[in-house]
């Protein structure tokens, strides 16, 4: 995937993520034109940004790095745990529904982001900006949810959360009250998963 860098005014986004993971992917329209947004992102006054734009012609923008924290959805803590993907839209002026070739363009890249970061994508992990601020109507009713989450899932790998037998190691395990080892498992990697091993 192309992605064109155009860095959103620091003014805009906070460096960094203050320690937290990054657990969901927020979507959201524009309400303007993918030249304008770009504009208004790098304008120091709007206090405003978000890590990806794109266009209804499948192009995508990064405005700012995915390990920092875009102002998108207004609220600080879901934006230090989430990822604001904006699509080019103008449901002001009637009806919107992203292009086929932008639907596609944004399932791809949530599936990658998804892969990269262990999400499972489903409606708790990637989400409306309305879910978080139900003053905003974004991306609005005529986002076809349904049909995308299922490009996202289509677009993962068919093995993407699930660790090969080989892939663990051995850990010890210790009494925290003194400090003392107590045994070992087997920690299966990708997972939170230890197998005790019997003594």
């Amino acid at each position: 995937m192309n992605i064109q860098q155009i860095p959103a005014s620091p003014h805009n986004f906070t460096p960094g993520r203050g320690g937290h993971k990054i657990e969901r992917v927020i979507i959201h329209v524009q309400d303007g034109t993918q030249k304008g947004s770009i504009a208004w992102f790098q304008n120091p006054a709007s206090s405003v940004s978000a890590q990806y734009l794109i266009g209804m012609d499948g192009s995508v923008v990064q405005m700012v790095q995915e390990g920092d924290t875009a102002w998108q959805a207004g609220n600080f803590l879901v934006n230090q745990t989430s990822i604001g993907i904006e699509h080019e839209g103008q449901p002001s002026k009637g009806p919107w529904a992203p292009s086929e070739v932008q639907l596609k363009a944004s399932a791809e890249l949530v599936a990658d982001i998804c892969k990269r970061y262990g999400i499972t994508p489903s409606t708790t992990t990637i989400i409306p900006h309305s879910q978080i601020n139900p003053k905003h109507q974004c991306p609005g009713p005529t986002w076809p949810w349904a049909r995308y989450l299922g490009m996202v899932t289509a677009m993962q790998p068919q093995n993407a959360h699930q660790p090969s037998a080989d892939d663990k190691r051995t850990v010890r395990l210790f009494d925290p009250a003194t400090n003392q080892q107590i045994g070992t498992g087997t920690l299966i990697s990708g997972t939170d998963k230890i197998y005790v091993q019997p003594k």
